[in-house]
C-alpha cells in the first residue's frame, strides 16, 4: 500500500504501489504501450498485475512476465461453445452477435472478479472492453481507474461488431474514469467532445523504448540468395490486408525505378492467410512469415526505407497512431505514409518522410522513386530519424510524461 507524504505527487516517491491492468487481449506484448509501462512501473518497484485471456496461443493461466509483472489468464467458455458449435470465425451474423455479446459478459464477470480479488490502488483498463470489468473491480475501494483507448474502439474498422452498443457503452462509461490516455492528440479530442471525457485526455505516443541504430545486412542477404544485388529495399512489416493498402503496393512496384525492390515481413487472415499464393510472383517482391517483435529490428535497420499505409473506411485508420512508425525512425528508415493529419504532422512536420494517397499506387511509386533519385533530402530524412528518435519519439521520453500523472492519482488515494 502507498504512504503519504508532503511536496509534489511523484509515483516514484510512493512505497510500492499494486496497478492492476485489464485487457481483451492475451498478451500484454500484444499492447507495446501497455507493455512498456507496465516494464517501467515495476523497475520503479511497482506491481502490475494483468488480467487478459486464455487462448491456444497463450495457454499458461499464470506467467511472470519480469519479476514484479505477473499475468493471470481467464478463459471464456462462451467462446469457446460458440466455435465448436459454428467454426472459427463464426460467419452467421445473428450467431457472432450472440457470441460477441455473451463472450463479452462472461469476460466482465471474471475479469472483473479477478481484478478485485488481487486489489490494487489503481487499475488499468487497456482499450474499450476492460473498462467495464475495471470500474467494477475499482468500485468496492474507491480506487482510479485509468482508461488507455489505444484504439477508437467503436470505429476499429468499416464492420465492428455491435459498434452501436460498444458506442452507448463508451459514452456511459469514459465520464467515470480519472484519467484517459490516447496515443494521438485527434483521437484525445473526439472522446472528450463526443465521448464525455473529464478533460482533454492526455496523449501518450506509441513509442518504443529507445535503442541504438544497428547494423544489419538481413534483407539485402536474402536478396543475394535469389541473385540479386537490389540498391534500394523498400520495406512492408506488420499485418498483410487490404485495409493496409497491399493491393495498392503491390502495384506501384512496376513502377519503380530500376534496382528498387520490395520486401514484405508480416502474416494475413482471410484472403491474405497465405500471402505468397495471394501476390504475384515478381522479381522485385520478397515475402517472409512473421517475425517476432525480437528479431524484427534487425530486418528494419536492414531496408531503404518503409511503408505504413491504412486505408480511410473508419476514423480509427484516418487518426491512425501506428508504433510502426517509430519503430521505422528508430533504425534511420525514411517513412511513406497516408496523408492524413496525424501522420502528416510528425512525418512530414519533421521531414522524416512523405505523405501520399494510399490509394493510388502511382503516387506510391513516385514518393519511392522521388527518395531513390534525390540522395541529399533521402539523406536528410535519415538524420533527422535517427535525431528524433534519440531525442524525443522514445518510450523514455513518453513515460516522463505519464508517471507524474499516476503519481497524482496515487497521491489522492494516499489521503
Amino acid at each position: 500500500m502507498t504512504r503519504k507524504h508532503k511536496g509534489t505527487p511523484d509515483v516514484t516517491r510512493t512505497s510500492k504501489s499494486r496497478i492492476c491492468a485489464i485487457t481483451y487481449l492475451s498478451k500484454p506484448a500484444h499492447c507495446p504501450p501497455f507493455y512498456h509501462g507496465a516494464i517501467s512501473f515495476t523497475k520503479e518497484g511497482h506491481e502490475v498485475f494483468c488480467v487478459c485471456l486464455l487462448t491456444d496461443h497463450s495457454p499458461e493461466v499464470h506467467e511472470t512476465v519480469v519479476p514484479g509483472f505477473t499475468v493471470r489468464r481467464i478463459a471464456l467458455w462462451s467462446r469457446e461453445f460458440f466455435f465448436t458449435l459454428f467454426g472459427w470465425p463464426v460467419r452467421f451474423r445473428i450467431a457472432s452477435a450472440i457470441q460477441h455479446l455473451f463472450s463479452y459478459i462472461e469476460f466482465v464477470i471474471k475479469a472483473a472478479w479477478r481484478g478485485y480479488r488481487h486489489g490494487g490502488d489503481l487499475y488499468e483498463a487497456h482499450d474499450l472492453p476492460a473498462l467495464l470489468p475495471a470500474l467494477l473491480a475499482a468500485w468496492p475501494g474507491s480506487a482510479p481507474v485509468v482508461y488507455h483507448a489505444h484504439e477508437l474502439y467503436p470505429e476499429m474498422n468499416a464492420r465492428v461488431p455491435l459498434a452501436g452498443f460498444w458506442k452507448w457503452l463508451e459514452r456511459k462509461l469514459l465520464p467515470r474514469a480519472r484519467l484517459v490516455i490516447t496515443p494521438d492528440e485527434h483521437r484525445s479530442r473526439i472522446l472528450l467532445e463526443e465521448f464525455g471525457a473529464r478533460e482533454l485526455p492526455l496523449t501518450i505516443h506509441n513509442c518504443p523504448p529507445y535503442s541504438e541504430p544497428i547494423s544489419s545486412t538481413d534483407l539485402p542477404d536474402r536478396w543475394k540468395e535469389r541473385g540479386l544485388e537490389p540498391s534500394f529495399i523498400m520495406l512492408y512489416q506488420g499485418l498483410i490486408a487490404s485495409d493496409r493498402c497491399m493491393e495498392e503496393i503491390i502495384a506501384s512496384v512496376g513502377m519503380y525505378k530500376p534496382g528498387v525492390v520490395l520486401s514484405i515481413i508480416g502474416h494475413g487472415f482471410g484472403n491474405w492467410a497465405s500471402p505468397a499464393d495471394t501476390i504475384p510472383r515478381s522479381n522485385q517482391i520478397d515475402i517472409m512469415p512473421h517475425v517476432q517483435y525480437k528479431d524484427l529490428m534487425k530486418y528494419t535497420a536492414s531496408a531503404s526505407a518503409g511503408f505504413l499505409f491504412y486505408r480511410n473506411t473508419c476514423r480509427n485508420n484516418y487518426y491512425c497512431a501506428p508504433n510502426k512508425l517509430y519503430e521505422y525512425m528508430m533504425m534511420g528508415l525514411p517513412i511513406i505514409t497516408c496523408d492524413y493529419p496525424g501522420l502528416r504532422k510528425v512525418v512530414e512536420g519533421e521531414g522524416i518522410g512523405l505523405c501520399v494517397n494510399p490509394e493510388d499506387p502511382e503516387a506510391i511509386a513516385g514518393a519511392v522513386n522521388r527518395l531513390v533519385t534525390q540522395p541529399d533530402a533521402y539523406a536528410s530524412m535519415k538524420e533527422n530519424c535517427l535525431r528524433l528518435a534519440k531525442t524525443r519519439y522514445n518510450w523514455e521520453q513518453e513515460f516522463a510524461i505519464l508517471r507524474p500523472r499516476y503519481g497524482e492519482l496515487l497521491h489522492t488515494m494516499q489521503k
